[in-house]
């Protein structure tokens, strides 16, 4: 019944955190803080030589991440059954597809860009230009996604399946994220899920 679509989306909406923490560790194990990303695209390259497994160790779980986010939210769009909530999935996959194309570029290609640093001592050519476009990308993954949390906000305030807050605060982050983003030039992947872990939480009180 509905109790048991709600639990399966709503479980499927927080699997990310059990995901994430293979992500932290790879971060704090390669030391990827603040002044590795601050860093000139030449240091970056030396040390994701340097430190390749946990570079991975915080890639991979995205591609699981994104798969379950995707999966919850077709059943909570099942659940709304609402346009609003239809038009968003199609945004959230639209979202989806840039940041799996950002990890490519900035993560997959990064892998190549520091062996061939390592045997030459140079940077490739391209190196920089695709560290841009995946930066770039990550920012289109954080704004488009929260745009999507918009319209499930929408769509949970045009029907009674979840409480009326819930919709207010989904939109609220939803506009509030993409906002200090774009002002800030900043920002980590993951802003792009709260709106998402407070609609599944909220799926599996229901």
């Amino acid at each position: 019944g509905m109790t048991a679509g709600a639990a399966l989306a709503g479980g499927m909406l927080v699997a990310p955190v059990a995901f994430s923490v293979v992500e932290v560790v790879g971060y704090r194990q390669g030391r990827f803080g603040r002044a590795f990303w601050e860093s000139p695209l030449d240091a970056k390259l030396d040390h994701v030589g340097q430190h390749s497994h946990a570079w991975w160790l915080m890639t991979l779980p995205w591609f699981p991440i994104l798969a379950v986010t995707t999966a919850g939210l077709a059943g909570l769009s099942f659940l709304l059954a609402d346009v609003a909530a239809w038009t968003a999935f199609g945004l959230f996959i639209l979202a989806a597809e840039a940041w799996l194309i950002a990890m490519s570029l900035q993560h997959g290609t990064t892998t190549v860009a520091a062996q061939r640093r390592a045997q030459t001592g140079d940077t490739p050519d391209w190196a920089v230009a695709v560290w841009q476009a995946g930066f770039v990308l990550e920012q289109v993954w954080i704004v488009l996604a929260n745009l999507a949390a918009v319209g499930y906000g929408v769509a949970v305030l045009r029907t009674d399946v979840l409480p009326g807050w819930l919709g207010w605060a989904a939109i609220m982050a939803g506009l509030a994220i993409p906002i200090l983003v774009l002002l800030t030039r900043d920002g980590f992947p993951e802003l792009a899920l709260p709106a998402y872990l407070a609609l599944g939480v909220a799926l599996l009180m229901t």
